[in-house]
Formats: structure tokens, sequence, C-alpha cells
């Protein structure tokens, strides 16, 4: 698997998203910055994309995967 897989996997759950994915030797970081995190918390982002990417990481494809699950406004407040 590589960083544009990830994004492909991605990307029919989060249709309007930006996705951004860097792969390090099966270490994956991901950002995903979409609307439908607004009003959820952190730990509900980070389920959402790992209930994605998990079966992956049971496989070994993916040996770790760090999430940045953004609204756009926070997007926006972190880019300064």
């Amino acid at each position: 698997m590589n960083a544009d897989d990830l994004i492909a996997l991605l990307r029919p759950h989060f249709p309007s998203a930006e996705i951004q994915a860097v792969n390090q030797g099966n270490k994956f970081e991901v950002l995903i910055v979409d609307d439908s995190f607004d009003g959820k918390r952190l730990v509900q982002r980070q389920q959402a994309v790992y209930a994605i990417a998990n079966p992956h990481i049971q496989s070994g494809a993916m040996h770790a995967l760090t999430i940045h699950a953004l609204t756009p406004a926070e997007y926006e407040a972190k880019k300064g």
C-alpha cells in the first residue's frame, strides 16, 4: 500500500474532503479536512478513519496510522 492507495481508500467515505497522505515505510500519516467532522470529538473522527483503514492494518499492509482529522475552520486556524 502507498499513500495514493490510502487516499483512494478514504475518498469514497469523505468525497468532498481534502485528503493528504504520506507513507514512511508503512507508517502512514493522513490529513483529512472535511465538514463531516464538525461537532464530532477527536476520538469519533479517528474512529471513523480507523474503521476504514483497520483491515489494512490487520493485514500488515499498513503498520501504523497517524490521523489528523480537521474541520475546514480548524484547518484554516492551524495554517495561521
